[in-house]
């Protein structure tokens, strides 16, 4: 009898899963968007599914909802006073237990609902106080958009205003006609250094791949003008990068090996019933196992390492401890026979290069009253570069060519208050940033018999910060955001007053105006300071570059799962540090290692254009994004001669559509995602042949500066990737083909066989192929 009741069990727990096939637990926690507090009792509410599942957040606001079917669904969180939420196309898989951390916004105006659609709520940023020129990506879209390859910084560069500078090549970004220096990197709100590999050896404010993995990342902002006060020290555009936290109710890991890398991860709960969570990737390059395979005499590895460590108390607030950190390593050397000596860089010059770069933190967050409340950061941050280059001479014997020793470190301490008063929300805060620095750099400029110094620094600076704003609801559809900016940096001893503001219109529930304005500073890369000439060091008195930034945007809700928005931007650039009598401007600068020119602070820009953004959120298995802009990038160096500036590409667009499809009763996920990137060629300067063959190097007309443009170049992207959920694991196989169509990335250098310039075209197919289980 009991062996014919445990047949009969098991055959139900079989039919069972046929029927309604396999499950996973969605849990997450639910809080207001302002004060960060708990919302105990908040519906959550399953609402693809018949008859409707759903729970209610426990005391401290976190909720449990099992049997969710696998497949993508919409879930709709709602509160008595709060904003109805809905957060759609979310993927719940076998391998991994979903985890939601949902902010609320309260109802000021009693009778104004208005439901929120989108997938993590596209719409509006994560930080509430950006109204223009903020886009949101989630970690699913590092994975998922084509040609992203788990970037963010390649992955931004399907949004409107940002372009691409080096393809395949590197990870380099311009906003709105901007250098890509001018970007900045935050990490849980401190700013960090570039954090890619290799970053800064091609292109300052480039490198070759971030550091951040998506097993670590959670939603995030990009910023690509007149930001809120808060954000300082950016010219162009801001990364506000947060980590997600491990799951506090199982241990998960994931293991991944593909041609980027070895990856593994792990996080979850410290011990069994405790809400304190660990979250960790390393990842080491695979590269340095292909090497020896590959028909290049040089080495190319890296590795990286990240965590998250939280740690919620009953009474004393939040802490968390957060890092990521990289190691790099590149060498190549001079090919032997003399014969193949073409051209000096690439075929007689050994090359060494061994970086890091890294960041760490404490943070701290607790409640101040009912509606507030107080996070403190205090970050360790640094990277450093050891760069050389050796050439063969005409002995054939190597002389020193470059020599690169750059260390840097800050110690940043960040606090901020957040208050809401009625129909007030207030944030103020300060960051102070203590930076050391240690710079040694030697180099052979143009025909110089030997190598000499063209920068030397060892010292330490202060960046000091402090903001207010208020967001203020001033009527049922307006709101106003009103802020100030001041910053102050030791070395030229120079105060920035920055004033910003920002209006935003909810003319109806799918239509609303907003209007931005902002003026915004930033230093150079310390070495600029500490360039040594014949008139010593002449820039130690530099000033900061400023901007001031202008944005007017319209966005159109075209039913539940579309959108549009067309913003206009203008802005203008003062101060720009340029050489008297010149046409050379930072605003152009990508990376000259044997730069050592005096500058002065007369030098202007201006950027203005149009962008326009057409959406599909991901439903019924596809999503499409289209975006375009048109504009115009100018500049006016040291002689007073207004030109186009170097990455005034007039126009660029991009198409991306993926489509999902769901096999074997949604076990299995068969995903097609593709983008094809329109852009117009890079800008560059005429060639002086005569001088160039004088001085065996490539020598350009800078009278006639960046008057010439490449072509344009069209970039085709694929990713095919393919799900399969098993009952304890879920594994993942994803090919990714970067610029399918070969496009070419161009530049000029002397050929030393011909004695003439060359035009030099790089670029090729780049697959890459990885494996991944989760469980």
């Amino acid at each position: 009898m009991v062996r014919q009741l445990l047949l009969v069990s098991g055959l139900l727990l079989i039919i069972q899963s046929l029927v309604f096939g396999q499950t996973q637990t969605v849990s997450g926690v639910v809080i207001d968007i302002t004060s960060k507090e708990t919302l105990p009792g908040a519906n959550i509410l399953l609402l693809d599914r018949e008859p409707l599942l759903g729970t209610s957040t426990n005391s401290v606001g976190e909720f449990v909802l099992k049997d969710v079917p696998l497949g993508r669904h919409d879930f709709q969180i709602s509160f008595l006073g709060y904003q109805t939420k809905v957060i759609s196309g979310i993927l719940v898989s076998s391998g991994r237990e979903v985890f939601l951390e949902i902010e609320l916004e309260e109802e000021i105006f009693q009778g104004e609902s208005i439901e929120v659609v989108g997938t993590i709520n596209k719409e509006k940023p994560i930080n509430d106080m950006a109204y223009v020129s903020a886009n949101t990506f989630t970690v699913e879209e590092t994975q998922k958009y084509a040609g992203g390859l788990d970037d963010p910084a390649r992955l931004v560069t399907a949004f409107a205003g940002v372009t691409s500078l080096g393809g395949i090549q590197h990870n380099a970004i311009s906003v709105r006609g901007n250098a890509p220096k001018s970007v900045q990197w935050r990490l849980e709100g401190i700013e960090i250094p570039n954090p890619s590999h290799f970053a800064g050896l091609s292109v300052a404010g480039g490198g070759g791949v971030t550091l951040f993995s998506s097993q670590l990342l959670s939603n995030s902002d990009f910023m690509t003008g007149a930001f809120p006060a808060e954000y300082g020290n950016a010219l162009s555009g801001v990364f506000d990068i947060n980590f997600r936290t491990g799951n506090p109710n199982r241990r998960e890991h994931a293991v991944q090996i593909g041609l980027n890398g070895l990856e593994f991860s792990s996080g979850g709960p410290f011990k069994k019933d405790s809400r304190a969570t660990y979250l960790f990737n390393y990842r080491f390059s695979t590269l340095t196992l292909l090497m020896p395979l590959l028909p290049v005499d040089g080495t190319i590895r890296y590795q990286d390492l990240s965590f998250n460590i939280d740690i919620p108390t009953q009474s004393k607030g939040r802490f968390s401890f957060w890092g990521i950190g990289g190691l790099d390593h590149q060498n190549f050397y001079a090919k032997k026979d003399s014969a193949e000596w073409k051209y000096a860089a690439m075929d007689k010059t050994n090359l060494t290069a061994d970086l890091g770069v890294g960041a760490m933190g404490i943070s701290h967050s607790i409640l101040a009253g009912k509606k507030g409340y107080i996070k403190t950061t205090l970050a360790v941050s640094g990277n450093s570069t050891q760069y050389d280059k050796d050439r063969i001479n005409s002995s054939r014997s190597f002389d020193p060519h470059l020599r690169v020793t750059n260390n840097t470190s800050r110690i940043a301490l960040k606090s901020y208050l957040n208050q809401k008063i009625g129909r007030v929300n207030l944030r103020s805060g300060l960051e102070i940033q203590n930076i050391r620095y240690n710079i040694d750099l030697k180099a052979k400029p143009g025909n110089q018999p030997s190598i000499s110094q063209v920068m030397l620094g060892d010292g330490a600076a202060i960046l000091s910060q402090v903001y207010t704003q208020a967001d203020i609801s001033i009527a049922p559809k307006w709101s106003l955001l009103a802020g100030l900016h001041g910053q102050w940096f030791s070395i030229s001893d120079e105060i920035i007053p920055e004033p910003r503001a920002a209006l935003h219109w909810q003319a109806t529930e799918s239509t609303a105006f907003n209007l931005g304005y902002g003026v915004h500073s930033q230093i150079e890369e310390l070495g600029i300071y500490y360039v040594q000439n014949s008139m010593g060091s002449p820039n130690k008195d530099l000033k900061m570059s400023k901007a001031h930034h202008l944005v007017l945007g319209w966005s159109q809700g075209l039913g539940d799962h579309h959108r549009m928005k067309v913003e206009l931007f203008g802005q203008r650039l003062f101060d720009v540090p340029v050489i008297a009598d010149s046409s050379f401007s930072m605003s152009n600068f990508i990376q000259d290692f044997s730069f050592n020119e005096t500058l002065v602070n007369e030098g202007e820009g201006e950027n203005y254009g149009v962008e326009l953004t057409l959406e599909r959120f991901l439903n019924k298995g596809y999503y499409y994004l289209l975006t375009g802009t048109l504009y115009s990038s100018e500049y006016k160096g040291g002689d007073g001669i207004w030109r186009d500036s170097r990455f005034d590409q007039t126009a660029f667009a991009n198409f991306l559509f993926g489509k999902e499809f769901f096999l074997n009763d949604s076990k299995n996920v068969f995903g097609v995602n593709s983008r094809i990137s329109i852009a117009g060629g890079e800008r560059y300067s005429p060639v002086l042949e005569a001088e160039s063959r004088t001085n065996e190097d490539v020598v350009f007309n800078e009278t006639r500066a960046y008057s010439k443009q490449f072509e344009t170049r069209l970039v085709l992207d694929l990713t095919l990737s393919y799900r399969k959920n098993r009952n304890s694991y879920s594994s993942v196989v994803l090919f990714q083909v970067k610029n399918l169509l070969s496009a070419k990335d161009k530049y000029f250098d002397y050929n030393q066989q011909t004695r003439q310039v060359d035009l030099i075209e790089e670029g090729t197919v780049l697959p890459v192929i990885s494996w991944k289980i989760e469980f």
